[in-house]
């Protein structure tokens, strides 16, 4: 397993420090305090994204291009004539009509799709489903047939820094046995208060968008398109250069490929890799007396906007310790223990949650395989009420572990973070029997991690999440609260 990649050194007057930072990022020509941390970044899926793509679907459907439904990552058929690949990137409906021929001549069977569009967009589901719709159709109708099987929207500050990125597949030859993952993710910054170019930053960025491999337990045969936009050349080359070597470094195959020049601070990749097993989606055989399990705890990301507010005014660090006891360095402490998680790739999971698969073409069997798995990344808990909805199943969850659950408190109760259980590269959520669970509960803590039995699976008459009333202290957005029935523990 890769350690993971650690950048700071002990320094000084931690203030001072920050500003210095702040100053560096605005030297670029970026405002630090436009970024959003980690998976802060994504739209929100469900006020915005999800009613934008249904909004959309029926009119691509008509014109042949199917967007599959909401999963981890896309899964497709391996084949004895492998892939290929090709990136187009659209910043209108013109883009795409000029390279509609170059589209046509490829005919690709699928996309992976990232787009990023301007925050006034990103707040507007309407707004949203036009400019994506447009693009969308004109895809449609140059590569007819093409499946959208994953889509990733961020947000960014300006509309001359939005764009959509489809990379393009292509199976060759007939199926062979087994299966290919594919997934897109990108972030502007894991933390502000560190070179946009460290290692550290574009670790964090990798591994975040190989997660959702991991979460399939698929992680062999990996290769990586990376995904690199930055104000300045010099600042490109090097997040390029680090995508490069971490990449390397887990044995995969990078690709290159034409990168977004918006000259908007973006690291990331499409990934892909391939699997001899049956991907956990045993939605239809969630079952009552399942559990829940969550690899580690959550919340990564909200010792990072704390830390980022209390350096910003003295005075919200002030409260931070009269209401929690946590001083700077206990913060900085904090921080730092979470960073180290989200720049360590998750592939000790992969490893173990493959060994608790089914074979290629075999049947599920309860006793002995993982039914279900989703990746707790920007949604944060909400992932398992969208878990429950795929299964149809109702769970009751008994705790809500969380990275510093004072930490989280904070973020919360001072409007800092809407969702204060979100993370990057974050714990991964696991359905199975419970003795399915011991297994892999011991492969994990062999290897190093922290898993924690959330809940169980109570019923198939959902969708339905019974979550404790403490979780009212972690998350602020009403419309993610008010799609769990809240009791009292």
């Amino acid at each position: 397993m890769n350690a993971g990649v650690t950048d700071r050194a002990d320094a000084g007057d931690p203030f001072e420090e920050f500003s210095r930072r702040i100053e560096e990022y605005r030297a670029l020509g970026v405002n630090p305090f436009s970024l959003a941390t980690g998976c802060s970044v994504k739209v929100d899926v469900l006020t915005v994204l999800y009613p934008a793509i249904r909004s959309v679907r029926g009119e691509l459907e008509m014109l042949g291009m199917k967007i599959a439904p909401r999963r981890d990552a896309d899964v497709f058929p391996r084949t004895d004539g492998g892939f290929s690949t090709a990136r187009g990137i659209y910043r209108s409906e013109g883009d795409v009509e000029a390279d509609s021929g170059a589209l046509a001549e490829l005919s690709p069977s699928r996309a992976i799709v990232l787009a990023q569009v301007h925050r006034a967009l990103a707040e507007d589901s309407g707004a949203l489903a036009e400019y994506i719709g447009s693009i969308y159709s004109r895809v449609a109708r140059a590569a007819p047939g093409v499946v959208v099987g994953k889509g990733h929207s961020i947000v960014t500050e300006g509309p001359e820094h939005q764009f959509m990125l489809f990379d393009y597949v292509k199976a060759e030859g007939e199926p062979s046995g087994g299966y290919v993952v594919g997934n897109n993710d990108t972030i502007q910054v894991i933390d502000p208060a560190e070179d946009p170019g460290s290692p550290r930053q574009a670790a964090a960025a990798l591994f975040n968008s190989l997660n959702d491999l991991y979460t399939l337990g698929a992680w062999r045969e990996l290769r990586v398109i990376p995904t690199v936009d930055a104000p300045t050349d010099e600042l490109r080359n090097r997040i390029l250069r680090n995508l490069r070597e971490l990449s390397e470094g887990l044995g995969a195959r990078v690709m290159d490929s034409p990168q977004p020049s918006s000259g908007a601070l973006l690291m990331g990749a499409t990934v892909f890799a391939e699997t001899d097993r049956e991907p956990p989606t045993f939605y239809d055989r969630v079952a009552p007396g399942m559990e829940v399990m969550v690899t580690r705890p959550m919340g990564d990301l909200a010792p990072v906007n704390v830390y980022m507010m209390c350096m910003l005014d003295r005075e919200i660090a002030d409260e931070l310790r009269r209401q929690t006891g946590i001083g700077l360095d206990g913060l900085l402490e904090i921080k730092e223990r979470t960073l180290r998680g989200m720049a360590t790739p998750n592939l000790a999971v992969a490893r173990a949650l493959e060994d608790f698969l089914p074979a290629f073409g075999e049947d599920f069997d309860p006793r002995r395989h993982v039914a279900v798995t989703t990746d707790v990344s920007g949604p944060g808990i909400y992932v398992v009420r969208e878990l429950a909805e795929l299964a149809r199943a109702s769970i009751r969850l008994d705790r809500v572990p969380l990275v510093s659950p004072e930490l989280s408190e904070f973020a919360t109760a001072n409007y800092i973070m809407p969702n204060a259980t979100a993370g990057t590269n974050g714990a991964i959520v696991v359905v199975a029997d419970p003795a399915v669970l011991d297994g892999l509960e011991s492969e994990l803590r062999g290897a190093g991690m922290d898993p924690v039995r959330i809940g169980r699976v109570i019923s198939r008459d959902g969708p339905r999440v019974l979550a404790p009333s403490t979780l009212g202290k972690y998350v602020a957005a009403k419309a993610y609260l008010r799609e769990f029935d809240l009791y009292d523990a």
